[in-house]
């Protein structure tokens, strides 16, 4: 077995062992704004979302759904989800899927090009990503290594990655993304020792902070996000990588 890194040891910690999901319920898809984006792209669409937990961005019927947390997996499971428990390299042939999904995911894995790959190959060649990150290593704070994350992404950093991997952003939006160090340290403190009572607070937040409006601008500028510590993107496959 490789050795693992802090951070890999608390993301089995939290999605396998400890299985925090286990402490929420299914959040809807269309409780995030962010669905009025994702719409028009899910239309009879074949669909993945990878690490959605309790929280998908998509419909949960018909749509497939990686993820490591079996709490998770079996609620979508129960909704006619197709549900699969793997990491990357993915399980998929080449040019499956119309639409991919990944939020709060990239900064936990720490094959990050690899994962992007991988999306980039199961996308069909006009297929559409849509996905978020923390951004702004200046915000990491205690919050981040509780939660198991690896990074926060610099703005060339991350479209480096997403350009290398065979996508090109098109469509940005800007996000609250950090907390102060004192809020990160105490929320991270009731994730790791008081998880259902952080889960019912998380919950009596979450259709206000999903609900929130944020305007999207066409382009790939991250300069806004970076600032804000936090964005949603939508990218497509480079005309290189759809050949």
């Amino acid at each position: 077995m490789e050795p693992q890194n802090k951070a890999q040891a608390r993301n089995r910690a939290l999605y396998e062992e400890e299985d925090m999901w286990r402490h929420y319920t299914l959040f809807p898809h269309d409780g995030w704004v962010i669905w009025e984006e994702i719409a028009s792209f899910a239309d009879g669409a074949q669909a993945l979302e990878i690490g959605p937990g309790m929280h998908p961005h998509l419909p949960i019927p018909g749509t497939y759904f990686v993820d490591l947390s079996m709490t998770a997996l079996s609620a979508l499971r129960d909704q006619k989800g197709h549900c699969l428990r793997a990491t990357a390299p993915l399980p998929f042939p080449d040019a499956t899927f119309d639409l991919v999904a990944i939020f709060e995911v990239l900064e936990h894995v720490v094959d990050d090009n690899e994962l992007l790959r991988e999306l980039a190959r199961v996308l069909r060649p006009d297929g559409v990503l849509f996905f978020s990150v923390p951004m702004n290593p200046d915000y990491f704070t205690y919050f981040d290594k509780a939660a198991g994350h690896q990074r926060r992404y610099r703005e060339e950093e991350l479209l480096g990655k997403l350009a290398s991997a065979g996508f090109e952003v098109d469509r940005v939006c800007a996000r609250e993304g950090h907390m102060a160090p004192w809020f990160g340290t105490l929320f991270a403190l009731g994730v790791r020792f008081l998880p259902r009572l952080t889960a019912w607070m998380v919950h009596r937040q979450l259709p206000r902070y999903a609900g929130k409006l944020r305007p999207w601008r066409d382009g790939n500028s991250l300069t806004e996000a970076e600032q804000s510590g936090g964005v949603f993107a939508r990218a497509r496959k480079a005309p290189m990588a759809a050949g």
